[in-house]
Formats: structure tokens, sequence, C-alpha cells
């Protein structure tokens, strides 16, 4: 198969623009605008700095750029009066060690003054655009607690306006903790369930939320699925991950009501970064990391970023490897304040993926009759036949232009391809003498093509004593699969004693499918907010169309099927302000996913529906960089495909299927982020989760245990989803001294409960609860060559005590071992 002959083309182009084009465009770069001196009245109290010049750009219309470690832990005195905007800022700055230097009439940059260089420490920039928000919903964030989102409405709101739960992890927390996928990343995420399938979960991003499977999407466009090729982002490629729980089809069309994994790529920054870091650790762990940015001109006119990674282990399975590589670029151009366009190029390899085979419940969850147990790295495969290679690449845009203070224009817009080949010997299930294990084989090539635009019209107007923010839409999105695919039958292992290396047969490919998928919405949303009170509307409408093409490649027979689909979808949500910093809210909120098949008669599956009711509060308390929230949902998907009730009704070998079952998930989700002072930084979550098929026409069908080559049964009224727990739990801490003999030392702590699971849909397997611990401890030591730098030293510890455990079963032939512990040493160095 051909190995990206074509698509590299563009992909060089985004990293040369990077480097070549943007200087040479840099050199006819307009000079700054001359500096306002307009007076204005402001009205700011005394408090932390980083709030009080959030307030600033707020009521000034400006833009700031600054490291938020800067004034991370300082106050500033307020501002009461009329006061121009330089006048303002250094009122505010007084005392601080910082001055404001002007880029343009509405750009500033936050620096250390000269004398107070000394006791600075340069690490990344975030930018405040005070005329649409006091954070960037999208830049770096100093510690774990972020106020904006862009995920939630794709406009730039505040968490504590957003009538539905929303979490949001930051490039500090995953630093802390050493996230390095989104598995990892959401291990303290409220209502999360990460690594469903165990130690193989570095693979593919495979999680649930409130029951579900999320969709996951990057800078707002949709990532496409398709298990043998399906891309996966790398944490260090990430600024942060916003978590969207409940229906979201409103915004971003067809999806499951779990809701949104929303990850933000690293953009290029107004103040100059550069870092470099080593990775060392269990499983020989190597890993090497560049990051580089920062403006091109002294307007900050054009800026750049530059990463890059090589990263390779064995895998946790005996007799496996991972092994990554990728390379990512960005470019801004903004010629004004009013304008922005940012390209983003993506490359990456995976050339080795581990493993994704599984063991069987007897000898894992159950006990054995052998009274033996299977080794926690048992690996199912043979190394001689495994083979995951993965590559993709993406190329893409962000614009934005601001008419005029009403009214501005969004278009984003990504094309990504993706290969995949992928062979695989794996477990089957188990014979009657309880350790030999028959096994099958697998052989898929994937190409991927995926093309997604999302066009947006924003308008901030007020109508009388009512302020609106107006959004409407209309996105794109268009994914080609084609799939060549083969299956067969592997020799056999004994699980106890296994014997690699036997010869295995690649099975010839029997099926060359072809899967498109398209999807037009338009939808309208407004932002409505009076006083204290916030109201949220919206609606859509989607257009959906699914094409499949199948050859039989064993008798040349052509299949073909197509399914259309439309839907509306609605949200509606009130929050009230208290200035106390409690927002109470409640919401309700739609999904739509389309399903393909056919009843009987050939009846035309219709889109599954998702409904929510929820209600919650959200309390960020002023002067305090925290943020707490909990929530009540009532969550509901409907049209779920069943057996048809009528066993005269057959389609094709077996009986048909009638969209009568409903699934209901309803719960409870705690949540607190918390950067106390310059030296504590903690995240903590509880969710309970009641998940269960409400309607079904199967009965509970299922072979006695002794019978342990039984499969999947069909959902029945009454039973959960398998690998969904009831409870999940967990806490970390990360303190860090800033004086004394201990400056610069920091330690971190977590602790993770995920409780019992089903492992079938029947509901006779029971999967024990587990608690992991986690552990991290880092110095940071500064001006080691300049002024600037800073080197810190890491060790990050996952599984501190190495508990063996299964992560969830999906029958009694497929269980999943949970990862073992890690531990990784690494040395990052800044300038």
């Amino acid at each position: 198969m051909s190995r990206f002959a074509r698509p590299l083309h563009p992909l060089a182009l985004s990293v040369a623009m990077a480097f070549v084009a943007a200087p040479l465009l840099a050199a006819e770069s307009p000079v700054a605008g001359s500096h306002t001196s307009a007076v204005r009245s402001f009205s700011i109290p005394a408090g932390d700095l980083s709030q009080a010049l959030n307030s600033l750009a707020e009521q000034a219309d400006l833009v700031l750029a600054f490291d938020p470690a800067l004034t991370r832990g300082k106050r500033s005195n307020g501002l009461s009066g009329p006061f121009s905007t330089g006048d303002a800022l250094a009122q505010l700055l007084q005392g601080s060690g910082l001055n404001a230097i002007a880029l343009s009439a509405t750009r500033y940059r936050i620096e250390p003054a000269p004398e107070a260089v000394e006791g600075s420490l340069e690490l990344q920039a975030t930018n405040i655009n005070g005329a649409y928000a006091s954070e960037s919903p999208t830049g770096p964030v100093a510690g774990y607690v972020a106020t904006r989102t862009l995920s939630a409405t794709k406009t730039d709101t505040a968490l504590n306006e957003t009538p539905q739960s929303i979490s949001v992890v930051t490039k500090d927390q995953m630093r802390a903790q050493g996230a390095e996928n989104l598995n990892q990343i959401l291990r303290y995420t409220a209502g999360v369930i990460p690594e469903t399938r165990g130690s193989t979960a570095s693979r593919l991003d495979q999680m649930t939320i409130r029951g579900f499977s999320p969709a996951v999407y990057l800078d707002g466009l949709r990532m496409p699925g398709s298990r043998d090729a399906s891309p996966q982002k790398d944490s260090f490629d990430l600024e942060r991950v916003d978590v969207l729980r409940g229906p979201s089809s409103v915004l971003y069309g067809q999806a499951s009501p779990s809701g949104v994994v929303n990850m933000v790529s690293k953009r290029p920054l107004d103040t100059p970064f550069h870092e470099i870091g080593v990775e060392y650790g269990t499983f020989d762990k190597k890993r090497t990391t560049f990051d580089l940015s920062g403006p091109l001109d002294d307007q900050g006119v054009y800026s750049y970023r530059l990463a890059g990674l090589y990263d390779e282990a064995d895998g946790q399975l005996e007799h496996t490897e991972t092994q990554r590589q990728s390379i990512s670029s960005a470019f801004t151009w903004r010629p004004s304040d009013d304008t922005s366009l940012t390209l983003l190029g993506h490359f990456q390899k995976d050339p080795k993926a581990a493993s994704y085979g599984s063991t069987p419940a007897w000898g894992s969850v159950l006990h054995s009759p052998t009274g033996r147990d299977i080794d926690v790295d048992f690996y199912d495969g043979d190394k001689d036949f495994e083979k995951s290679d993965r590559e993709y690449f993406s190329i893409g845009y962000l614009f934005e232009h601001h008419l005029n203070d009403v009214w501005t224009l969004r278009q984003n817009a990504r094309y990504l391809r993706s290969e995949g080949v992928y062979r695989s010997l794996y477990n089957s299930n188990l014979r009657a003498d309880y350790r030999t294990s028959n096994r099958s084989t697998i052989a898929t090539d994937v190409d991927l093509d995926a093309y997604t635009l999302d066009n947006q019209v924003q308008a901030r107007f007020d109508t009388g004593p009512v302020h609106h923010t107006v959004l409407l839409g209309g996105d794109y999105q268009n994914t080609s699969t084609d799939t060549k695919s083969g299956f067969g039958t592997g020799p056999t292992l004994d699980i106890f004693d296994p014997v690699y290396g036997v010869p295995v047969v690649t099975p010839a490919f029997t099926t060359d499918a072809t899967q498109r998928n398209q999807q037009k919405g338009l939808y309208l949303q407004d932002q409505i907010k009076w006083d204290k009170w916030v109201l949220l509307m919206g609606g859509r409408y989607d257009w959906a169309t699914n094409n499949n093409s199948s050859m039989n490649l064993r008798n040349n027979v052509k299949t073909k099927t197509s399914l259309d689909s439309e839907a509306f979808t609605g949200r509606v949500g009130l929050v009230y302000l208290f200035d106390n910093g409690l927002s109470p809210y409640i919401s309700y909120a739609e999904s739509f996913e389309p399903q393909s098949g056919t009843g009987y008669g050939g009846s035309v599956f219709k889109p599954t529906e998702g409904q929510q009711y929820e209600v919650g509060i959200k309390y960020q308390p002023p002067g305090s960089n925290s943020f707490i929230t909990a929530s009540v949902f009532d969550l509901r998907q409907s049209n779920v495909p069943t057996l048809d009730p009528d066993p005269t009704h057959l389609c094709g070998t077996g009986r048909c299927q009638e969209q009568s079952g409903e699934v209901r998930s309803r719960g409870f989700e705690l949540e607190g982020k918390a950067s106390l002072n310059d030296n504590l930084d903690i995240t903590a979550a509880y969710a309970y989760l009641d998940n269960r098929i409400t309607k079904s026409n199967s009965t509970v069908s299922y072979a006695p245990l002794t019978d342990i080559a039984v499969g999947p049964a069909v959902p029945a009224k009454g039973t959960t989803n398998y690998g969904v727990p009831r409870h999940t739990a967990s806490v970390w801490a990360d303190y860090t001294f800033h004086d004394g003999v201990a400056k610069g030392f920091g330690v971190g702590g977590g602790a993770r409960y995920v409780g019992s699971s089903w492992g079938d849909t029947a509901n006779t397997l029971k999967v024990p609860g587990y608690t992991l611990l986690d552990a991290a401890v880092h110095y940071d030591i500064p001006h080691i060559n300049s002024l600037k730098d800073n080197l810190r030293l890491a060790v990050n510890a996952s599984n501190l005590a190495n508990k063996e455990y299964v992560a969830s079963c999906y029958s009694y032939s497929w269980c999943w071992y949970g990862a073992q512990r890690t531990v990784q040493a690494s040395a990052t160095y800044q300038w």
C-alpha cells in the first residue's frame, strides 16, 4: 500500500511556511499603531493580580500577553476612577516588579521590570482578549483552574455562565501527572471512565462518559474513527482538553448522548518560548521532545510554533513494543487586532502499538479450576505476526475577523488522512480444559480521508438592558474509509505455558468495503444575559448520508446500501449568577446518532435520540483561584435496536431487529479544582451512575458459568452496559516550595477509585473495583545559563503499588488487565 506518496507535500508546505514564508512576510509588516491615551473610568477591586489584569482587559477592550507564572501569587491594589490605558496598567502593576510594553493601540505584553528579572521565571505565554473574555479559552492556564471555554458554546464563554457540566484539564495538570495520551489525561475527570481496555489503552482513545462512548474533537472539528486507522493525539501536542458532558448535537451534529471531548492544539505564543525534554522509565521507556514558539517580529504580527517528539518503549504485555514519531507546526498571521489566521500542520507515525489482545475471565476475574492465575503480562498473540502500523497527517486553519464591535466571522477547516495496517493473532475463547486458548487471526488495510469545515457568524449587541451573543453556523463533514479485511483461525495457545513462534498463516482479504459518511448542519444559538440571569437557547438541523459498498473478494459479488437521515436537535439552559460566586443552573439538551442496518421488510433504521435533563450548581469563590461544580442528570437514549418480538421475522440468517429499545443513565457528579496559592494545586472528583437498559425485547439468556465459551448476550431490560461502574472517585494534590532550603522542590500524589462493573451484557460476570495510587516529585532549577531559563527534573509513578487488577471484561472470553506500575524520570529545559 502506498504510504503518503502525495499527502506529504501539504504538510511540508505547512512546515516551510512557519520557517521561510513567515520571516519574509515579517519584513513587510506594518509598524504598530500609536498608543491611545483615551481616558476611561475603571472599577477594579483589590485582589489577585491576574484577575485584576483580566478585569482591566475586559473593561478597556485590550489584548494582554504575559507569562502566567509572572503574576501567580501576586496581588494588586485595584483601580477606581478615570485613567488612561497606560496609567491604569501602571497602577495595577505597581509593586509587582512587572512592566507593560505597548505593541499596538490595543495590545500589550507584560514583562519583568529590569530590576525584577532576577526573580522571574519565564515559562509560557497566554492571551487575554478583553473584547471577548478575561482569559483565553485556547491558551495556557497557570495551574489547574480554567475559567473559560469555547467547547460548550463555540463562543468565548465563562464556565459559570454555561448551563451544562464541563471540565477542563490544563497543560499544568497534564505535566504534573505525567499524562501522555487522552486516556491518561482524563483519569481524574468526573464521570469519565478511561482505559476501558486496560494496558492496551495506549493504542486507541477508548472511554465512556455517563455510560456512553463520546465523540472526540480537535480544535472544535471532529476526529474521524475507524479503529485500525483511528488517529490518536499525544498529550505533548495539546494545550488543554475540554470535556462537555451530555448531548451536544446542537453545535456538533451526530454523536452519542455522552458528550464531547474537545482537544485544543498548541498554538503560537506571543512571548518567546523554547523547550527540550528527555525521559526514561520502566519498560525501557525512552522519549525526547522539543517545543519552540514565539513572535517573528516586534509587533507580534507573525508568530510560529514547532513541536516534535520521539517515543518508544516495551509494551506492558510480553513480547510487545510501542513507538511514535510526530511533528507539529503552526503559524499565525495577525495583520491587525481584528484579524487572525492560524495554519496548523501535523504528521505522526505509530509503527508499533503493543497489543489489542485479551485474556479469558477464567484465571483473571474468576478463579480457574486449574488453580493457577493468568500472568498480568500474558500475551495472546505472536510477535512475529502482530503488526499495527498507523500513519496520519493533517493540515488546516483557524480564521477569525471582527468586522466591527458587533459582527465577527470565523472559519475553521481541516483535511486529515490516515492509513493503518493491522495483523493480529488473538484469543477467541477458552477450551473446556481451562488452559487452551482458541485463537483467531485478522488482517486489515485501512485508508481514511476526512474533510471538516465549520463556518460561524457571531453578533454581540444589546436590546435595552439585555445583552445578546448570537451565533449562526453551518458545518460540513465528509469521511471516507476504505477497508480490506480478512479473518482466519490460528494455532491454539496454552495460557499457562505459552509457546510463541509457531507459524501463522496471514488470512487472505475476503472483503473490500468502502464507507462514505457526510453531514451538513445549520445551527443557531443565542446567549441572553440580563442582570444576573443567563439564558442559553439553541437549535440545529442536520442532514446525514451514509453510503456503504462491499465487495466479496471470493465471488466478486458487490452489495450497496444507502441511508439518509435528518434530525432537529435543541438545547435550552438557564443560569443565575450570585455575587458570592454561586451559579445554579438547569438545562435540557438533545442528540442524534444515525444507525446502519434495516429491520423487517427492509425498513430503514432511524437515528437514535438522546435527551438529558440536568440540574447543577457551579461555585467560583470571589478572589480565589478555584472552581467547583456539582450536577444531577437524567439521560436517555431511545430508538435503540433490540430484537424484533416476532420470531418469524428473519433478516439474513438471524432474527430481525426493531428500534424499541431504550438506555437510561441517571447520576450525580461532583468535581473541584483549585490552585489555592503559589504552592498548592488540587483536583478531586466523584461520580455516581445508574446505567441500565430500560426497554428491550430481549430476555436474560446466558449459559451456566461452566460454559466458558459463552459470548456477549443480547442486552435485556434491567441490565447494565458492560464496563460501566456505579461509583468512581479521585483526588490529586501537588505542593511546591518557593522559599527556604526546599525552594523549587515539589511533591504530588493521587488516588483513583473505580467501582465494580459488569463484564457481560447479561450481567452474570462481575468485575471487582480497584483503587490505584499515583505519585510525583519534581525540582525546578532556574537561571542556569540566563535569567529566563529553567530546568525541571521530575519523576512520575503511575499505579505506584503495582496493583494487579482487571480493568473490564466484554464477555467470559475477553477481559483486560489494567496498566501495571510505570515510573518515568524526565528532564525538561526551558529558555
